[in-house]
This record gives C-alpha cells, sequence and structure tokens, in this order.
C-alpha cells in the first residue's frame, strides 16, 4: 500500500512517501480504507521525537490519529460495523506504528464510530483530536449560559470548534486572533475579538469567568489577573510547575488552572454528534493535501498561521 512514513525521528527530511506493507484486520478491529486525515499539533511533534522515551525506537513508523474512511473488512468478533460502511475515529500514534497517513489501517472496533449523515469524510476526519480538546476544555471550565469566555486562539484547529460549541452553549465568546482573522471569528460565533499581536487584553482591566487557551501558550503567571474570582483556565499544553503557587491561587481566589486534553467518552462523541446534527458548528478546512504531499501539510501545521483544520487526503 501507499504510505507516508518515517525513517527515523525527524521532521520532513525523516519522512517518505513509498510502499510499505498492507495491514490486516485481527480479531475485534476493522479494516480502514483511509480517505482523509487531520493533521494534529500531537502527530508532528511525535514524529519529531518529542516523546521517543515512551513511543520507542521502532521504524517505519505511520503517523496520523485521526482518520475517516470506508470499511474494507473485519477481523473476528466484530458486529458493529460492516464492509462499504462511512466511518471516522482516532488512534493515539503513541504506541502504534501504524497511524492513519497511508492506504489501510486496522483499527480496533471501539476507535471507530459511523459518520453521521450531512459529514463529509474530510470534514469527519477533521473533528476528533480538535473538537474533543475543544469540548473537553470548555467543559472544565464551566462554560454554560451566561459565561463570559475568552477563548485564545479562536480561528485554529481547535479554537475554532471551541468558539462555536461555547456560543451553542450560550455564552458570550471574546477570542483572539490576527486582525486578518477577525471576520473568521465573528463568523463562527464570537462577540467580539481581540488582535492577538498586541498587550491590550492584560492592560485592559477585563476579566471573564473562564478562559480556554485553545493555543496553549498564554503566561500562566498573567492569566490569574484575567480572571473572576472562582474562575477557570484551561489550556491545550501541559501546566508547568510550581504546582504550589496554582494550589494557593485556587485556595486564596477560587482559580483554577489546569490542563484539558482530548476526551473521547462515549458521552463526548455523541455530544458532538447532537451538536453538528443541530447545525450548531461546522469544520473549517482550507488547507487540503494529497497523501504525497504530506511533508507540506506537516511543515504548514508546524509554521502555524493557518486558519480551522489542515487534511490530507488518501
Amino acid at each position: 500500500m501507499k504510505a507516508y512514513y518515517s525513517k527515523a525521528y525527524g521532521n520532513s527530511e525523516a519522512s517518505v512517501y513509498g510502499e510499505l506493507p498492507e495491514p490486516v484486520s485481527g480479531k475485534g478491529q476493522i479494516l480502514v480504507e483511509i480517505k482523509a486525515v487531520s493533521i494534529n499539533p500531537v502527530d508532528w511533534k511525535i514524529r519529531q521525537g518529542d516523546a521517543r522515551v515512551v513511543s520507542g525506537f521502532r521504524f517505519p513508523r505511520i503517523f496520523g490519529a485521526d482518520f475517516a474512511g470506508i470499511v474494507r473488512a473485519t477481523g473476528q468478533g466484530v458486529t458493529a460495523f460492516s464492509k462499504g460502511q462511512r466511518v471516522y475515529g482516532s488512534k493515539s500514534i503513541l504506541f502504534d506504528r501504524g497511524g492513519s497517513l497511508a492506504e489501510l489501517r486496522a483499527v480496533e472496533e471501539n476507535k471507530v464510530r459511523l459518520i453521521p449523515e450531512g459529514l463529509s469524510l474530510n470534514e469527519a476526519a477533521s473533528l476528533p483530536v480538535a473538537a474533543l480538546t475543544a469540548l473537553n476544555g470548555l467543559r472544565k471550565c464551566g462554560v454554560r449560559k451566561g459565561t463570559e469566555v475568552l477563548i485564545n486562539g479562536g480561528t485554529g484547529g481547535v479554537g475554532h470548534f471551541a468558539v462555536q460549541i461555547a456560543k451553542a452553549y450560550g455564552a458570550r465568546v471574546v477570542t483572539t486572533c490576527s486582525k486578518a482573522n477577525a471576520d473568521l471569528a465573528l463568523k463562527l460565533g464570537a462577540d467580539e475579538t481581540i488582535d492577538h499581536s498586541t498587550d491590550d487584553l492584560f492592560s485592559s482591566g477585563r476579566k471573564f469567568d473562564a478562559i480556554f487557551d485553545a493555543h496553549g501558550h498564554m503566561n500562566a503567571w498573567k492569566v490569574h489577573r484575567l480572571l473572576k474570582r472562582n474562575g477557570a483556565y484551561a489550556s491545550t499544553l501541559f501546566i508547568p510547575p510550581p504546582w504550589l503557587a496554582i494550589a494557593m491561587t485556587r485556595i486564596l481566589r477560587g482559580k483554577k488552572l489546569m490542563s484539558a486534553n482530548m476526551r473521547s467518552h462515549e458521552e463526548d462523541w455523541l455530544e458532538l454528534e447532537r451538536l453538528f446534527a443541530e447545525g450548531s458548528f461546522r469544520p473549517v478546512i482550507e488547507n487540503v493535501f494529497p497523501l504525497e504531499q504530506a511533508s507540506d501539510a506537516f511543515d504548514l501545521a508546524m509554521r502555524g498561521g493557518f486558519r480551522g483544520k489542515i487534511i490530507v487526503t488518501v
């Protein structure tokens, strides 16, 4: 099969487009004919070796967690899916060398879902990591009707989902983005945009009920100045120490600082699918690359500055 794979940890210089043996569906697995894959920060970070102590040193490795495609075959014991169905899902590539950037991928049945009506293959592939991360971040921040929430990076892969979901929950949404992306942020549902290239946010004296840092690079020691008492901040990146200061901030001021990554419980998928069915959100996809140009997709993802999700088609 054709695949985009890496021969060692590194960036595009360590990866190639070529032939690899086809996988087969084992017990409890589905063999998916991949049609679309979305590129997430976790993909290029693992590819360049950020987690090599955990992911190991066996190569070749195919990267790409999210996928959408068609069921080609089912393994022993699989009863919920059949050949020809449109499916999507996500499987961590931390321990799995057979990722989604290939013509075929064998995936456990519990990592796969039927694609809802009205959702294209590209759109389905864009959802899992980014949309589930946005949903979990907003949940941990307690975003609901009447909440004033600040979303940092409201037109990026995670952020553009967060803006739409927060709005669907009845929140007042303020988001940071570039001036060039302000119109898109407002179209997605933001009530107000703030230019991310200025320090106006921290000097304005404004305070929010919740902050979801979809970009992940806000200064954690400035953030508490933007939160109301009992407010909550969640970042897509790991919150570094000193944890004692974080604990004291929570005890004395009631402010919570925490990390929020992808959560993929059944109720999370159902909530995403409900919101989509209601028309509350739609993926933004402006950059699509064929599999043979997957290096360009990774390079763009690493440079940043793109809007919505990056998709690789197979």
